[in-house]
């Protein structure tokens, strides 16, 4: 059987210029106690979800894990992003008035922007074989034209809020398939998203 040897820490920088250890977390683990009665039953844990029930680890197709999963629901399915590695950005619109013959300016925040959600991986496939369906995954996810639901353990945080109505819908705004040299198998994606917050609209008159 053919093999292929390739490592993600190395790909991730020749794709997207940058290094990451999203694919080696260190951490250490978190002591307790069994029964939490003597310190002979000490035991060693991790924490598996987060607040909002998403899973801390995945397994991948071929069993190996992973850190952050993260879940697209389309059309009541749930789609599990390959090796995903996930940032979150927003801004906030504030106008600034010079005052006269004084320091500084007055600041009026206007609003808070959507959040920006970033997230890069990997579709990787078995060796000499180009990951055919997980791109043509990724293409039907873009070209849904509707809100999607997102679930992942820093997203939540986010979007998972009383001001939001708990809503953790998004919207794929680009897709991206950035070339590597020297892997059949393997194709780096970036999807970028932003977060779908409902209104409430009420008629006048």
């Amino acid at each position: 059987m053919a093999t292929a040897n390739f490592s993600l820490l190395d790909l991730f920088e020749q794709a997207f210029g940058y290094q990451t250890e999203a694919f080696k977390p260190k951490f250490s683990e978190a002591s307790g106690y069994g029964d939490g009665s003597s310190t002979n039953n000490l035991v060693k844990a991790r924490r598996n979800f987060g607040v909002s029930g998403s899973p801390y680890y995945a397994n991948d197709d071929y069993g190996k894990e992973y850190y952050l999963p993260v879940t697209i629901t389309a059309s009541g399915i749930n789609i599990s992003l390959p090796h995903p590695v996930i940032s979150v950005s927003s801004r906030k619109v504030i106008i600034e008035t010079p005052l006269t013959e004084r320091r500084g300016t007055v600041k009026e925040l206007v609003n808070v922007q959507d959040y920006q959600i970033t997230i890069k991986g990997f579709a990787i496939d078995k060796p000499n074989r180009f990951p055919e369906f997980d791109i043509t995954l990724l293409r039907d996810l873009y070209e849904h034209n509707v809100p999607l639901s997102i679930q992942n353990p820093i997203t939540d945080i986010f979007l998972l809020r009383p001001d939001r109505a708990g809503s953790d819908l998004v919207v794929i705004k680009e897709l991206h398939l950035p070339e590597v040299k020297g892997v059949k198998n393997v194709r780096p994606y970036e999807l970028v998203l932003v977060s779908d917050e409902p209104f409430n609209l009420y008629e006048i008159g």
